[in-house]
């Protein structure tokens, strides 16, 4: 599978991963995506949260990375990558809660926590980490891993895969 997520076994495994809400950081993401609407915004881009949006959002993130990365000190390349991936993945993030639902919080993994959603039907997704891989040169769209998590529902009736139990998560 090549949409950013991973093997189908790893996305059958994120459906199951235990999730832990955290609202006080949905609530500063949502405020971040509000700030990379102002920065569309300020270059002449229409970002609405819609589902269309996407595709815009993507390309102008992965352009203005382009251009503004040339000119500067490795510090500020990584202050720029920083923002850059938080605004981005939390619109891509807010944009599918907001259209499909799902809550921002934190998913226990081997080895740790690592900070995604969950989708109403269930399944956990990385939205910050999909959009640093994109940036940094990753060719796995954000489009088709938004496409993805649309689609998760579905996809499960017709493989007969796993669904996770939002309810069962703390």
């Amino acid at each position: 599978m090549t949409d950013g997520i991973g093997s189908a076994d790893r996305v059958r495994k994120a459906a199951l991963l235990p999730f832990e809400p955290d609202e006080t950081m949905a609530i500063e993401l949502g405020t971040t995506a509000d700030l990379y609407v102002e920065r569309g915004r300020a270059l002449d881009v229409a970002l609405d949260y819609s589902d269309a949006s996407i595709e815009a959002a993507e390309e102008m993130g992965v352009r203005t990375y382009a251009l503004l990365c040339r000119d500067l000190t490795r510090d500020e390349l990584r202050q720029l990558q920083g923002t850059l991936v938080l605004e981005l993945g939390a619109y891509v993030g807010e944009t599918f809660i907001r259209n499909h639902g799902g809550r921002w919080g934190w998913a226990t993994m081997p080895g740790g926590r690592a900070f995604g959603l969950r989708t109403d039907s269930g399944l956990v997704a990385f939205p910050l980490t999909k959009a640093k891989k994109r940036l940094l040169g990753n060719f796995g769209s954000l489009v088709a891993f938004y496409r993805l998590l649309m689609g998760w529902p579905e996809a499960q009736d017709v493989v007969g895969g796993p669904r996770g139990d939002p309810s069962t998560s703390k």
